[in-house]
Parts: C-alpha cells; sequence; structure tokens
C-alpha cells in the first residue's frame, strides 16, 4: 500500500511540474519576409518586417516587452538577372 501511495505522489508531482513548465512558457517562431533589388535593401526591410510582427504579437498577448530570441536574418538570390534577393528575418518569441 505504502508503494501504492509513493508512486501515486510521485506521479502527481511529475504532472504539476510537467504542466506548470508547458503553460509557463509558449514560444512560436515569426518571420519577416522581403523580395528586392540588391541585398541591403531587402536584408533591412525583412528585418524591420520582423521588428512590426514581433510588436504586433506582444500587442495581441498585452505583453509590455518582448525579448526575441535567436534571431537570424537569411538572403538568397532570388533572380540573378536583375541582382534581386528574397531575405528572411526570423526569431523565436515565448510569452
Amino acid at each position: 500500500m505504502a508503494r501504492y501511495l509513493a508512486a501515486l505522489v510521485l506521479a502527481f508531482a511529475l504532472s504539476l511540474a510537467l504542466g506548470f513548465s508547458a503553460q509557463a512558457q509558449i514560444c512560436k517562431t515569426l518571420k519577416g519576409e522581403w523580395v528586392g533589388f540588391g541585398e541591403d535593401s531587402p536584408r533591412k526591410e525583412a528585418q524591420s518586417r520582423l521588428d512590426k510582427e514581433i510588436a504586433a504579437w506582444g500587442a495581441r498577448y498585452g505583453l509590455p516587452l518582448v525579448k526575441p530570441r535567436n534571431r537570424k536574418v537569411s538572403c538568397k538570390v532570388y533572380l540573378q538577372a536583375l541582382n534581386e534577393y528574397e531575405c528572411t528575418a526570423e526569431a523565436m518569441v515565448c510569452r
């Protein structure tokens, strides 16, 4: 009987710990994308669009300050003949 009670208490404590950790942080990856001529202009615009998306996400959940993690920007050639690039900026945010 004592082993059953100990196992039950352990299972309850484990379920509480897992429930609180999963509920404490809900994370999502947000993106900002842009296609344009040259590499600098689309890179800056993708970052600007990501910043706007982060601000909107924070406002949606009523968060005063959102700190993005793992922020990165990547660009690749979209149309080589026109020197056109497609840039994607992404970051993970949690609430």
